[in-house]
């Protein structure tokens, strides 16, 4: 995906050290998808596309290549892409769509559980797949039950994993099976272990860190560290939502100490995403320094830091400043005609007019030159020539 922090603020975006792995699509029939869905116990997800579809190719070119959207989706489903106007017959016969694209959640029997029409940019995909988890998994059953005291071990674990799968709160219920166990480091137990951790403030965690050479055996190095990262995330994330730095710093100081090779990456991003978050211009600027001094030389990087920075503090004067420093770096050293066109409108928030027209005039030659659409930056010349 090119460029997605242009549709991403002020929430966390791992932009510094991410690999951009999105949807892994399933290239079998259809009738092999069902087969695969039994035997693994996953929901299918099925976008039903056409090749003419506006919406349909914005989702194939923004949506699935997003990391998080391909983290959840890789985990929980079996991902197909059908054309509805020459793919799987077998498909098309049994799921005629008449508006595209047409996002479904089938199981293994080829029930529908779950289905939706039109474009969903990565936060609402997100929101529609935990929605189809959380009725395949009835949780609202599983709440009935567990209130009326249903706690043997295995339906526990059944709950956990459906709850997490749902993007609900698990904590009460891991807490509850974990007082039911005699041995933590049992195989199944270590392995719940490492399922059930959401944040790094919890108890669930602290066991993942003290059984954490149990767990990589059964696990890899790699695996137990990609669960400690997104533990942080969203403890950062807890931080924004209750204001409390010291949660902030404490997700800093967590993977300081159990995954330093990530740390200092992660720290200036948790830094710049709480700051903005919770609107403290002053800490913000100083964690946006700190950021622009690692990225220096990456013109990408500073692009999408200029654009967050002009985004999350439009009328700092000293936030659009290392804006407009960060992006006139980003244009010069990548000749890119969408950092040249952010440079354009962060001089013009900073009423530099005529260098504002000289960035916007090369954005419009960089892109047309590269063949892409050119209204946008002649609307924003238009409204330049008012200003003159």
């Amino acid at each position: 995906m090119k460029r997605a922090w242009l549709w991403i603020l002020v929430v966390w975006i791992p932009t510094m050290q991410m690999s951009a792995q999105g949807i892994e699509f399933f290239h079998g029939p259809w009738k092999d998808a069902l087969t695969k869905a039994k035997e693994t116990g996953k929901l299918i997800f099925v976008d039903a596309n056409t090749s003419w579809c506006g919406p349909c190719r914005a989702m194939a070119n923004r949506v699935f290549p997003d990391p998080a959207v391909g983290a959840f989706f890789n985990e929980h489903f079996i991902n197909l892409k059908i054309d509805m106007e020459k793919g799987d017959a077998d498909f098309r016969s049994k799921y005629p769509v008449h508006a595209y694209p047409t996002l479904f959640f089938i199981d293994e029997t080829g029930a529908i559980v779950k289905r939706a029409k039109g474009y969903h940019n990565p936060e609402r995909l997100l929101k529609l797949a935990r929605q189809a988890l959380a009725i395949y998994d009835n949780i609202d059953a599983m709440d009935d039950l567990f209130a009326k005291g249903k706690k043997d071990a295995a339906f526990l674990r059944k709950y956990v994993k459906a709850l997490r799968n749902a993007g609900k709160p698990s904590a009460k219920v891991v807490n509850e099976y974990l007082r039911t166990q005699k041995d933590l480091t049992t195989k199944e137990n270590l392995l719940f272990i490492f399922n059930a951790v959401t944040a790094a403030d919890s108890k669930v965690f602290d066991l993942l860190i003290r059984y954490r050479d149990k767990i990589e055996k059964l696990k890899s190095k790699e695996e137990v560290n990609q669960v400690i990262e997104k533990a942080c995330r969203q403890t950062v994330k807890t931080a924004i939502e209750f204001q409390d730095e010291s949660l902030l710093s404490q997700a800093k100081q967590i993977m300081k100490a159990q995954y330093p090779a990530k740390a200092a990456a992660f720290g200036l991003e948790a830094d710049l995403t709480y700051y903005a978050a919770v609107k403290d211009a002053d800490k913000y600027l100083k964690a946006a320094k700190r950021y622009a001094k690692a990225v220096r030389r990456d013109p990408e990087q500073l692009h999408s830091l200029a654009f967050r920075a002009w985004k999350a503090f439009p009328r700092h004067a000293g936030v659009l400043e290392l804006a407009e420093s960060c992006a006139s770096k980003a244009a010069k050293k990548s000749k890119d005609w969408e950092a040249y066109f952010t440079l354009a409108q962060i001089l013009a928030q900073n009423h530099k007019i005529k260098e504002a027209r000289q960035a916007g005039e090369k954005a419009l030659h960089l892109a047309s030159e590269a063949k892409v659409s050119t209204s946008a930056i002649h609307r924003f010349l238009q409204t330049l020539s008012h200003r003159l």
